[in-house]
């Protein structure tokens, strides 16, 4: 089975905008990378969107992504945006499943196609009507967090330095795809996991989580 990692970046639609009762934001960015079943990445999906309800990109939005209104203003709409990004998820010929840090992604994608009244194929529903793998929450989870690790602070506990720029979807679903490899490793994953709870939530001196939890357990599908 391949794995698809997706991450997206999003324009905030203004407090005016009647669109906003709905949804308070609208995806500028598609990234992904395909993994084989070794998790090696063998292709790479990048698009950005032109946003429907602003003729600018937020402030705020284009400090932390790096990505102006030049850059989207010629872009796909989102309509055609998705077609792409689920032609290119269905072309793989094999089946998939679909990975992204948060379940924020997912929540987007579906208010969004409500939003822009997005009615996909019977074949794009394989992506739609599946909820993706939100591998934030399998650690949280797993481990009894109340809060949220970033990604940036799991990879570095993963001992994995961050490649590109954060808040773009490319690389950050490239950095997820990378996490999510370490993940596999049995005995990675026990030392990860140990020094992240370490962090997250202190244990008692002596208190080893290696005797805590039984690692051969937690599974990634």
């Amino acid at each position: 089975m391949n794995h698809i990692v997706v991450d997206l970046e999003m324009n905030i639609i203004g407090k005016k905008h009647p669109a906003r009762a709905i949804w308070r934001q609208e995806i500028i960015e598609i990234g992904a990378v395909l993994m084989d079943d070794n998790l090696t990445e063998i292709a790479a999906f990048r698009t950005y969107v032109k946003p429907e309800y602003s003729d600018r990109i937020h402030p705020d939005v284009e400090k932390i992504t790096g990505i102006t209104y030049s850059m989207v203003e010629n872009a796909p709409s989102f309509s055609e945006a998705f077609h792409m990004f689920t032609d290119w998820c269905l072309g793989t010929g094999k089946e998939f499943t679909i990975h992204a840090w948060s379940d924020s992604d997912y929540a987007q994608i579906t208010h969004e196609m409500i939003l822009k009244e997005y009615r996909p194929s019977k074949e794009e529903e394989l992506i739609t009507d599946i909820p993706w793998q939100d591998f934030q929450r399998t650690i949280d989870d797993y481990l009894g967090f109340e809060r949220q690790i970033s990604l940036q602070k799991a990879l570095e506990l993963a001992g994995i330095d961050f490649n590109g720029h954060a808040h773009d979807a490319l690389d950050d679903a490239r950095n997820t795809a990378r996490l999510l490899s370490v993940y596999q490793d049995p005995v990675k994953i026990k030392e990860v996991l140990e020094k992240i709870r370490e962090v997250m939530i202190p244990t008692p001196l002596g208190n080893s989580i290696g005797n805590m939890f039984d690692f051969s357990t937690l599974v990634f599908e």
